[in-house]
């Protein structure tokens, strides 16, 4: 049953600090790698873009990160320096230059993403069937009227 109006603040905000526990209850061990290559979270976020979207231009990298273009290249020339991004010049038009991921970073990239659900798995594992069935419709729930608020 939907109400017309916004949660209650108070049960909104319980909510999120209840989400925000779950999250760090199912934060994998810290991999050594991480400390060895030493990533920002920043690097990061520009190693799951690029495996999203695949080679991508430097500014349209930075209109997605939300940075500058100096800021964005500083960014991808630190990534590249541990081999895990390329950069090359399109072959169509030499001016732009494209940022894709080299099989390093890809295989990073998709290490990172098998951590982060595995320890998702983990944490809905300690639901019984019903609870999952219950969950999944109101993520559902959310999916759909997110779609419907972008649309209208």
């Amino acid at each position: 049953m939907r109400s017309d109006g916004p949660p209650p603040l108070v049960q909104l905000e319980t909510v999120m600090k209840h989400v925000g526990e779950i999250v760090h209850l199912g934060r994998p061990e810290v991999p050594p790698w991480v400390t060895a290559t030493d990533l920002t979270f920043g690097q990061l976020r520009l190693l799951f873009r690029l495996r999203h979207l695949g080679p991508t231009s430097m500014t349209q990298l930075a209109h997605l990160l939300g940075a500058s273009t100096p800021t964005t290249t500083g960014v991808v020339e630190r990534v590249e320096r541990h081999g895990l991004v390329a950069r090359e010049h399109r072959d169509d038009d030499r001016r732009v230059v494209d940022c894709r991921l080299t099989d390093a970073g890809a295989a990073l990239a998709a290490e990172v993403d098998g951590l982060r659900v595995d320890a998702m798995r983990r944490v809905l594992a300690l639901l019984d069937e019903g609870e999952l069935a219950d969950l999944d419709r109101l993520l559902t729930l959310i999916i759909d009227r997110s779609k419907e608020n972008r649309a209208s």
